[in-house]
């Protein structure tokens, strides 16, 4: 009798030791009930903006293209603004979607013609920025703080003829950290 509760007391310290009990909350409801937004949320937003602005533009010849820092509701690229466009950059370099001109080249040019980060530019300004780019479509943005929640709005032009592409919007959180960074040029 004594051996067959032995044996039983072995069996039941072989399968507990076997089993690993996680106290903490699980990763889902961790998720789920996050009050800032980490770095890793804004580049899988940012990857989902990319992902639809590249669905059936196949019909464009686009090879090159330049990032433009997000606007705000004034015209002024605030810090968000050029947070996401390195996001963006970012995401399009990964899925190898376009060739895209560096930072400081798009600066210089935008210097040079006397411009300055817009969403909206005339069909003369865009073929301007693509002969010196060397760029076949400009990617521009906007960033609207619609109160509850943050828009975020990209398009895609072709430099030669002005006409958009491909346009995208995505909904970001309205967090703290968000609209400071977005009240800050």
């Amino acid at each position: 009798m004594n051996a067959m509760k032995m044996m039983y007391l072995v069996f039941l310290l072989l399968f507990l030791t076997a089993c690993e009990v996680k106290l903490g909350p699980s990763d889902y409801w961790s998720k789920m009930f996050r009050t800032q937004s980490d770095s890793s949320y804004y580049k899988e937003k940012m990857e989902n903006l990319v992902e639809a602005l590249s669905k059936n533009i196949s019909d464009y010849e686009i090879n090159k293209v330049a990032v433009l820092d997000l606007t705000d509701e004034v015209g002024e690229a605030p810090i968000l603004g050029e947070y996401l466009a390195t996001r963006i950059v970012e995401a399009v370099t990964n899925e190898k979607v376009f060739r895209v001109a560096q930072k400081g080249e798009v600066n210089q040019a935008l210097t040079q013609l006397n411009l300055k980060p817009s969403f909206v530019f005339s069909k003369g300004e865009l073929a301007s920025l693509g002969k010196v780019l060397n760029s076949q479509a400009v990617l521009t943005g906007k960033i609207t703080d619609l109160g509850t929640n943050i828009d975020v709005h990209l398009a895609l032009t072709d430099v030669a003829t002005g006409e958009v592409i491909s346009s995208a919007t995505e909904n970001l959180n309205r967090t703290k950290f968000a609209v400071e960074m977005l009240r800050h040029h």
